[in-house]
C-alpha cells in the first residue's frame, strides 16, 4: 500500500478525510464494493482445433517485398499464436513451437540477442511439450501441457519471475520458478499474470500500480483478494478478472477507469466489483482498455478510448470508467486485444476489429487511423484465434 493510501486508509471516515491529502478519486476507489464471493473455480488449458497462422500485417521492420497478408510459410497445425507487433511466435498441435520476425533482445528464442529479421519460422528449441504461447512486449511466455511455464525475450527481470538479475534480454527459454498449475495467462508490461487451475492468480514484476496486491517485492506470489477466477488479462495499470459466477473484478490503476469507479483516479491493491457486467465469460486487456465477452455473445469495453478503442464512435483520446457495449457486432465467441485495438470472432468464424489502424486492416491502405466503430478484416476462412496482425484460421485456407 502506497503511504498515501495508507493516510488516506487511517482517516478514512473521518471529518478531516480531505485534508488528509485524499483526492475524490482516492476516496471513491477506497470505498468501492469488494471483489465479491463467489463459487470455487477449477479452469482448465482451453483446447483450440489446429488451423493455419494467417498474417494480415507484415511484423514491424520486415524488408521491403517481404510477405505482409497470406498464410505463414511451415505454421500449419497451430493452436496458439502471440504476436508482439515485431515478434510472432506459434504453438503448433504437436506441442512445438516457432518463431519469425524480428529478433528484439532474444525475443525470437534462437541464442541470439542481434537484432535480426527472420522470414520463414524456426523451431524454439529446449521447449516442450507447449500449449499455448502469451506476449508481454518482447518477451513471451509458453504454458506446458503440465502446468508450468518457460519464458525468453527482452526482459530478464520478467523471465525471472520477478528475480532482479540484470536487464540484458533472454535467448533462449528459460523455466519461471514457482509458476505452476497454470492454465492461461495475461501478461504486459512491467509484469505478468497467470491463472492456476485452482482459480487462484499469480503475479510477479513492478507493483508501482498495486497490481500484484498490498505486498512489497517484486518475486512471483498469489494476489490476495481475488478467487474463483476463469480468466485474467493485463490492461496496462490495471488486471481484470472474470470469476466462474461471471463477475468481473479489478485492482490496480483507476487514472482510465478501469476500476469503474468515479471520478476516475487513485488506485486498489484490493480487487473491487467492476459494476454493469454480468454473465462474463471472457476478458481481454489492451493499453489501458479492457473488454468483456458475455454468454449472450456481446462485447463490452471500459477505460481509454483513444483512436477508437473503445468502439463507441468517438476516436478522440477519451475515459469510459462505465462498461459500454460495442455496438455493430454479430454474436460474437471470442474476444482479444492489442494496445488499443480490440478484437471480436463471431460465431461464424467472422473477424471484426476496431481502435487504432484498423482502417488500414479493414481495406484502406494507406492510412494509419482508428476505426470509431467494428470492421470486418477479410480472411480465408474462418477465423479460430487472433493475436496482433496475426490469426488462427481453419485450415482448408486456399
Amino acid at each position: 500500500m502506497t503511504t498515501r493510501s495508507l493516510l488516506c486508509g487511517l482517516v478514512a471516515g473521518a471529518a478531516v478525510l480531505a485534508l488528509a491529502g485524499c483526492s475524490a478519486a482516492d476516496r471513491a476507489v477506497m470505498f468501492a464494493p469488494e471483489c465479491p464471493e463467489g463459487p470455487s473455480a477449477r479452469p482448465a488449458q482451453r483446447e483450440l482445433p489446429p488451423g493455419t497462422a494467417w498474417a494480415f500485417g507484415a511484423p514491424y521492420d520486415a524488408p521491403a517485398g517481404d510477405f505482409g497478408e497470406g498464410p505463414v510459410p511451415g505454421l500449419t497445425g497451430v493452436v496458439s499464436v502471440a504476436d508482439s507487433g515485431h515478434t510472432v511466435v506459434a504453438v503448433r498441435s504437436d506441442g512445438t513451437v516457432w518463431s519469425y520476425g524480428t529478433n528484439v533482445d532474444g525475443s525470437l528464442g534462437h541464442g541470439s540477442r542481434e537484432r535480426v529479421y527472420e522470414a520463414e519460422p524456426r523451431q524454439v528449441t529446449g521447449i516442450g511439450p507447449a500449449h499455448a504461447v502469451y506476449g508481454g512486449g518482447a518477451t513471451f511466455y509458453v504454458v506446458l501441457r503440465d502446468g508450468s511455464v518457460m519464458a525468453w525475450g527482452s526482459d530478464r527481470f520478467l523471465v525471472g519471475g520477478g528475480k532482479r538479475e540484470g536487464h540484458d534480454g533472454v535467448t533462449v527459454p528459460e523455466r519461471v520458478q514457482r509458476a505452476e498449475d497454470v492454465v492461461s495467462m495475461g501478461p504486459n508490461l512491467p509484469n505478468a499474470f497467470a491463472l492456476r487451475s485452482d482459480g487462484r492468480v499469480l503475479g510477479w514484476g513492478i507493483n508501482l500500480t498495486d497490481v500484484l496486491g498490498e505486498r512489497d517485492g517484486t518475486r512471483i506470489g498469489t494476489v490476495p483478494g481475488v478467487s474463483g477466477v476463469v480468466d485474467v488479462a493485463s490492461a496496462g495499470g490495471a488486471v481484470v478478472a472474470v470469476k466462474a459466477d461471471g463477475t468481473v473484478c479489478a485492482w490496480g490503476n483507476n487514472a482510465h477507469g478501469l476500476l469503474a469507479v468515479e471520478p476516475t483516479g487513485g488506485q486498489s491493491a484490493r480487487p473491487v466489483h467492476v459494476r454493469g457486467l454480468e454473465n462474463v465469460v471472457q476478458v481481454a486487456g489492451g493499453s489501458d482498455v479492457a473488454y468483456a465477452l458475455d454468454r449472450h455473445g456481446a462485447v463490452w469495453a471500459w477505460g481509454r478510448g483513444v483512436s477508437g478503442a473503445l468502439g463507441d464512435g468517438d476516436t478522440s483520446d477519451h475515459v469510459s470508467a462505465k462498461p459500454v457495449r460495442v455496438t455493430g457486432l454479430p454474436g460474437i465467441r471470442r474476444i482479444s486485444a492489442s494496445r488499443f485495438t480490440g478484437y471480436a470472432i463471431d460465431t461464424d468464424g467472422g473477424l471484426w476489429a476496431w481502435g487504432s489502424g484498423t482502417a488500414a486492416l479493414a481495406g484502406h491502405p494507406g492510412t494509419s487511423k482508428g476505426a470509431a466503430r467494428p470492421v470486418r478484416i477479410p480472411l480465408p476462412a474462418p477465423a479460430l484465434d487472433v493475436s496482433g496482425h496475426h490469426a488462427i484460421v481453419e485450415a482448408h485456407t486456399r
